[in-house]
């Protein structure tokens, strides 16, 4: 007898006491919610009972008779009807009794496997472990076992003793595979984990074909974080499983290798950890470290902590791949020391320092980064004298995670320079580096304000993304990242507005959860909104079709339909994100997040012209001069993006006519500008334009002709140079 028939006959044995208790009403929508009924068939069937009592007697007809509308019920049905149940205690809680006291104890041993702990890897071994325990019982014929109920029933239990006393396998979970008297166990078990709904109808009902695709793959990781969500549970019960891991199953095993697709088990992962208010990340963390100390397979523990920190870093915990990849050096430095001079352990180092850099960069670390940087250059030229290469795709995925580093100091060139370097390297096959090698390019050459090539390149790398690795895809979304950044600095017009939300959108269904990469759409999509009020006529449009989606967000936009609170809205949201991943103390990653919002306050104070009581310009100014603060101590007081933030502060009291304050604040950012670019800069030129313009206000002419003279002087020696090239 397999699971579901053993399930439905504790039904049909608890019939009558289902029908008398349950209440209709009450558990159709949770049900239908729960795709354990259909919402057409079923609920016309139930409703038509004259009575509460013949409603509830159709209901369990629902759950016992199969039907073609049922083809999407959940194979844990009645684990899922179980938790429903449980949800009333005060109401149900003797009938739950009821049913887990119910054993059903003529079960097929021979064939019986659970679904939820088993998969094709492991089927061999189960079937090997069960004809093990269960030969006698085979060996026993139909005739035999009915003449023999009391001998049967006490093997029965032995064997149920047997099972809960098996040495545990953490990779394959024998312990849980066998069925039959041991079945009471696994139903006692209850999980929290709930179907996004939202998001699971809004890919049913899409019409586009990578949308379908995407709910297969999200029913799949569903269905892994309940088994997980299971073991957990389980692990806690059983006290012969107490001093085992989580982090060391086999279903943990696939779910790191699995890179593609493991953005998907983000948003179950976050519930998870919520649910039971433990942070499982931290927990995988430590059981990592201590495998690290206290086992003999350093190589293949190394091999996994980098899958682990890959996994944590695309979930946006920095400081835990921090961690990681610290205890990774620390133990292969320890091999190092032991005369242990193979290859593989020197490569293992330069991984980690190249990992190190990524985490640095996100903390704002530029000074660790570029020290970093300098190690993993030692190790490499080290390696070279002994005649060991470093394989391309590790030098490739170096020069990708320089190539940021160099964007975060404002070297630029630099940023460019290695983008190319990691591109002639790169497997034409690593489709995701490569994404990652033409992103960091676009934002070099978009900061350099070289227009038609960041344009090439940023629709380049979005048609590539949605290729190699589809729209579903968090590369295709930070692909469409790029090209919004673009677009904010270079079109500014309706069809900015229209490809900001479009990304938001998708990044919506892809994460399917308030992700950072979630909230950095909301930020673009805010500065897009921000541009598009403040400019009343288009100056470019891409004319390429990027997105396939037939909806129009932004119809025959004017300046005057725009709402400043649409801005704030998602310049706000971005923050609010941000604060719950980060925490409100974390005062440097929130640091982009605040200057948004800041930039925001400062455009509705500009275009409204109705804040009387200086709430929104104290707000600003308040977050502005706590950016001020963050990046004079991150990347010093002589830097770009300290200059930015005294440029945002001069635009801000130029919205309130403070024209003292706001030519203080441009000279100053004019300043660190020369010190910090060259004087054909872009962003030097049109800071220089900003204060003539600004003396222009003033009807300062004699400051507005200079200011406009050094600008016309700047681009003579640039057009002179290029034609000298």
């Amino acid at each position: 007898m397999d699971r579901d028939n053993a399930n439905a006959t504790r039904l049909r044995v608890n019939r009558i006491a289902l029908i008398q208790q349950i209440d209709t009403q009450e558990l159709i929508p949770k049900l239908i919610r729960a795709h354990i009924i259909s919402p057409d068939h079923d609920v016309q069937y139930i409703n038509q009972g004259t009575s509460r009592i013949d409603r509830a007697r159709r209901l369990i007809d629902c759950l016992l008779k199969k039907h073609p509308d049922h083809a999407n019920r959940p194979a844990n049905w009645f684990l899922l009807f179980r938790s429903i149940l449980l949800e009333n205690q005060s109401v149900y809680n003797d009938l739950v009794t009821a049913l887990d006291n119910t054993i059903i104890r003529a079960p097929n041993l021979t064939h019986s496997k659970s679904y939820l702990f088993t998969n094709r890897s492991n089927v061999s071994q189960v079937n090997e472990h069960q004809d093990g325990i269960n030969q006698d019982s085979i060996q026993k014929t139909q005739q035999q076992q009915n003449n023999e109920p009391k001998k049967n029933l006490t093997t029965i239990n032995n064997y149920q003793h047997h099972i809960k006393n098996i040495e545990f396998d953490r990779y394959v979970m024998n312990k849980v595979v066998i069925e039959g008297s041991f079945q009471k166990v696994i139903d006692n078990l209850t999980y929290h984990s709930q179907i996004p709904e939202h998001l699971f109808d809004q890919l049913s009902h899409s019409t586009n074909a990578y949308d379908h695709e995407q709910l297969y793959t999200e029913q799949k990781f569903f269905d892994n974080m309940c088994r997980i969500e299971l073991l957990i549970n389980l692990i806690k019960q059983e006290k012969s499983l107490s001093n085992q891991n989580i982090f060391d199953t086999e279903i943990i095993d696939l779910l790191l290798d699995d890179t593609l697709h493991q953005h998907h088990f983000y948003k179950y992962f976050f519930s998870l950890s919520s649910i039971y208010g433990i942070h499982y990340d931290q927990k995988f963390v430590y059981a990592l470290k201590d495998s690290l100390n206290t086992q003999n397979n350093i190589l293949n523990i190394v091999e996994k902590g980098f899958l682990l920190n890959q996994f944590l870093y695309n979930y946006g915990r920095y400081e835990l791949c921090q961690q990681i990849i610290e205890s990774i050096v620390q133990s292969l430095t320890k091999l190092v020391k032991q005369h242990n001079q193979k290859s593989i352990i020197w490569t293992y180092l330069f991984r980690g320092c190249c990992a190190l850099v990524q985490t640095h960069n996100q903390s704002f670390q530029i000074q660790q980064a570029w020290a970093r940087i300098e190690a993993a250059n030692e190790i490499a030229d080290t390696l070279k004298t002994t005649g060991i290469e470093i394989p391309n795709n590790e030098y490739a995925w170096f020069y990708s995670v320089i190539s940021q580093t160099a964007y975060e100091d404002a070297n630029f060139d630099a940023c460019i320079q290695y983008s190319y370097k990691g591109l002639k390297l790169v497997d034409k096959n690593n489709h995701s580096l490569i994404i990652d090698l033409l992103c960091s390019l676009t934002h070099g050459l978009t900061s350099k304000w070289i227009m038609n090539k960041a344009q090439a390149t940023a629709l380049m790398t979005v048609q590539y993304a949605a290729k190699y690795c589809g729209r579903n895809s968090p590369k295709y979304i930070h692909a469409l990242q790029q090209l919004v950044q673009y677009s904010n600095e270079f079109i500014q017009d309706p069809s900015s507005v229209e490809l900001a939300q479009y990304t938001l959108d998708r990044a919506r269904i892809v994460y399917g959860y308030e992700s950072l990469t979630v909230a950095h759409c909301h930020r673009a999509l805010s500065k897009s909104l921000i541009n598009l009020a403040s400019i009343a006529n288009s100056r470019r449009k891409i004319q390429d079709p990027l997105f396939d989606d037939n909806f129009n967000y932004y119809p025959n936009i004017t300046t005057k339909d725009l709402s400043s609170s649409e801005y704030l809205y998602h310049a706000h949201e971005a923050f609010r994100i941000a604060q719950d991943w980060f925490g409100v103390e974390d005062r440097i990653r929130l640091f982009p997040f605040k200057m948004s919002l800041a930039h925001a306050l400062q455009a509705h104070i500009s275009i409204n012209l109705s804040d009387k009581n200086n709430t929104y310009f104290e707000d600003a100014m308040e977050l502005l001069n706590d950016c001020l603060s963050i990046a004079q101590d991150i990347f010093g007081s002589m830097s770009f993006k300290v200059a930015q933030v005294h440029r945002l502060q001069s635009a801000t009291y130029l919205s309130k006519k403070m024209y003292n304050e706001a030519e203080r604040e441009l000279n100053i950012c004019l300043q660190i500008y020369k010190l910090c670019l060259p004087p054909n800069s872009f962003h030097y030129l049109v800071t220089n334009a900003s204060l003539g313009l600004l003396y222009k206000q003033q009807q300062n002419y004699e400051q507005a002709l200079i200011s406009f003279q050094n600008i016309a002087e700047s681009l003579g020696k640039f057009f002179f140079i290029i034609i000298q090239l």
